[in-house]
């Protein structure tokens, strides 16, 4: 029989400002995935079943928050990441101060993902857009795109990967303003949004007239029809990181629909059988497949040596149920692909890729 001993998972999440409903879904998919962890045995490590526990911290959402929130945690065995790209950043940058290993759900600005002691789950963001123009560009040839996007790091890497993918997929013009500069009445086929979920609400519920293609990115959350109202999330287009409609068969962790039950009751605790289940949102799906990446990395090192387990994590290449895993020369997650969703008849549906869309886009007359 080997023997036990705990191994600490530390992370840091903004659970009183800032980032709260992503973030709170994601501490939620931590817990899980350690819980499960425990449950199915933990791993074998130099002989020893190791136990993960996990060390949660509030960052308050502030980078000053979260450094001390890291401080505090630097004698974990493995650091997760906060979730934001703004925030994911400056973990990126204390982890190469310190020499450690960031295990990132919640950053996908590519400038973040390429910082060099940065594991990534997530597609980077600059492939946001190129998912949703992929799925309507035969729509609306030629089409004017106007792009609203924040300042910070992930609303100026969707802005930049709009423009791209607008240009090489033979739309026409693109004009990027800040989500304040949208105008109400919006001159142009296509509207991409990219700011903060309150950003893209507070622009989506002020518009007078609408192109015929919408797209934003906070779109991609349920709770989206009831902060935006129903009739205005109608047709609205998202890019999504995953979907519970998704079936996928991983060769690393658990089963996809083991993991989808644990992460209802999870996000619905008290939740009684037979009634109708809590939705799992990308957010805490992302959250609880760094904790498998980054095991599967320990026990493919056999340690926790944070350079070992870099390079394993360079060189892994695996499906989770999150879907494909594997990093790219730059760093930046590479395998893992997009999906994208669209609200249709008050549901949210996914219509993109084609090889998992549930049905075909709807486009407003």
């Amino acid at each position: 029989m080997t023997a036990e001993r705990e191994c600490t998972i530390g992370a840091a999440l903004s659970l009183s400002s800032g980032n709260v409903r992503q973030a709170r879904m994601a501490a939620a998919g931590l817990v899980q995935a350690v819980e499960d962890a425990r449950q199915t045995g933990g791993i074998i490590v130099d002989g020893q079943t190791m136990l993960p526990r996990l060390a949660l911290l509030d960052d308050g959402g502030t980078a000053k928050g979260l450094r001390e929130a890291l401080d505090l945690l630097s004698g974990a065995d493995l650091i997760v990441g906060p979730y934001g790209s703004g925030l994911a950043g400056e973990a990126g940058h204390w982890a190469t101060e310190r020499g450690r290993v960031v295990w990132n759900h919640g950053g996908s600005a590519d400038e973040v993902e390429a910082l060099p002691r940065m594991v990534s789950i997530a597609s980077p963001t600059s492939r946001y857009p190129a998912a949703v123009i992929e799925a309507i560009a035969e729509s609306v040839p030629g089409g004017r795109v106007l792009i609203g996007a924040g300042t910070g790091s992930f609303g100026q890497a969707t802005a930049r990967g709009a423009t791209e993918a607008a240009r090489a997929l033979g739309l026409g013009t693109v004009t990027v303003v800040t989500p304040d500069e949208v105008p109400d009445d919006v001159d142009a086929d296509v509207l991409l949004l990219a700011g903060s979920f309150d950003d893209d609400v507070a622009v989506l519920r002020r518009l007078r007239r609408r192109p015929r293609v919408v797209t934003a990115v906070a779109g991609g959350l349920r709770e989206f029809p009831e902060a935006v109202g129903v009739r205005r999330a109608e047709g609205v287009l998202a890019p999504s990181q995953w979907e519970e409609g998704l079936r996928l068969r991983p060769d690393v962790g658990p089963r996809s629909v083991d993991v989808l039950r644990a992460l209802r009751f999870r996000l619905a605790p008290g939740l009684a059988p037979g009634t109708a289940a809590a939705h799992v949102e990308y957010p805490a799906a992302q959250a609880y497949a760094a904790v498998v990446i980054a095991l599967r990395c320990v026990a493919d090192t056999g340690g926790f040596d944070d350079d070992a387990l870099l390079g394993a994590a360079r060189a892994l290449r695996c499906t989770t149920f999150f879907g494909r895993f594997g990093l790219g020369p730059d760093g930046r997650q590479a395998d893992h692909s997009l999906v994208v969703v669209q609200w249709q008849d008050g549901a949210k549906c996914i219509v993109g890729p084609p090889g998992v869309a549930e049905r075909p886009v709807a486009f407003a007359s």
